[in-house]
């Protein structure tokens, strides 16, 4: 179910699945667009939405909860709990929600933010994975803003260990190679440490010399979620004790 909110950092917009059955439930809330509840209305052809499960409360995966709840007030909001919020049921590393007719198992994957988690049906071994994967490009690491590649790291290994069949995104089309798309995800991260540390070596130590060496010419705001990234990386190596 598009979320209808196409932009420089959501390409076409984001995605929001919709798992029909006894307690139909939605993965991450979109932006509130009328036309988004409507089409869920819609599909459900009078029937209340259950449950909604969001990744992490990035403004593009959360902020469309007011609308939903204005619109199915019994909803059942859950998503992992972060300082300062309020009006969601929290959710558990392993706790089983039940979707539609089936359940997912929250795997908490935090990197792109602290409190992302991904829901994993092990039937069918099919994984709504958020921000943590995208087709044809890659995943912000935003350092200073809860991003950490060390855990990003971490949490890619952990769904690679789960050898999913597919992988339903939170931005761009299905993914039906994910352990490619993982591993070539953790390699593209190696390689950016290595350019970074490379970076450092020549004595070019200012991150946005760093970000014009490896990255070239950039617009924003693809120059600024790249900066984020090159500073997670600095982080990193800071952490180990080798800048």
């Amino acid at each position: 179910m598009p979320a209808g909110n196409p932009g420089a950092m959501t390409g076409a917009g984001n995605n929001t699945w919709l798992i029909d059955g006894r307690e139909p439930t939605l993965i991450d809330a979109g932006v509130g667009l009328a036309s988004h509840v409507n089409a869920i209305d819609e599909h459900l052809a009078g029937r209340a939405l259950a449950r909604v499960l969001v990744t992490h409360g990035h403004a593009d995966h959360a902020s469309g909860i007011t609308a939903l709840r204005a619109k199915w007030p019994d909803l059942d909001a859950r998503k992992w709990p972060a300082a300062g919020e309020t009006g969601w049921r929290d959710l558990l590393d392993g706790q089983r929600m039940r979707a539609g007719d089936t359940d997912l198992v929250v795997v908490h994957t935090p990197g792109h933010a602290p409190d992302h988690a991904c829901f994993w049906d092990p039937a069918s071994r099919v994984l709504f994975a958020g921000d943590m994967v995208v087709l044809g490009t890659t995943i912000m690491i935003p350092a200073g803003r809860g991003g950490s590649l060390r855990d990003y790291l971490a949490s890619l290994e952990r769904l690679a260990a789960l050898e999913p069949r597919v992988i339903y995104p939170g931005h761009g089309p299905i993914v039906d190679r994910p352990l490619d798309l993982i591993r070539e995800y953790i390699a593209h991260r190696h390689m950016r440490d290595a350019q970074v540390r490379a970076c450092l070596q020549d004595g070019v130590t200012d991150t946005d010399a760093i970000v014009a060496r490896i990255y070239g010419e950039l617009t924003d705001p693809i120059r600024r979620a790249a900066r984020l990234t090159v500073e997670a990386h600095l982080e990193r190596i800071r952490e180990d004790g080798q800048f």
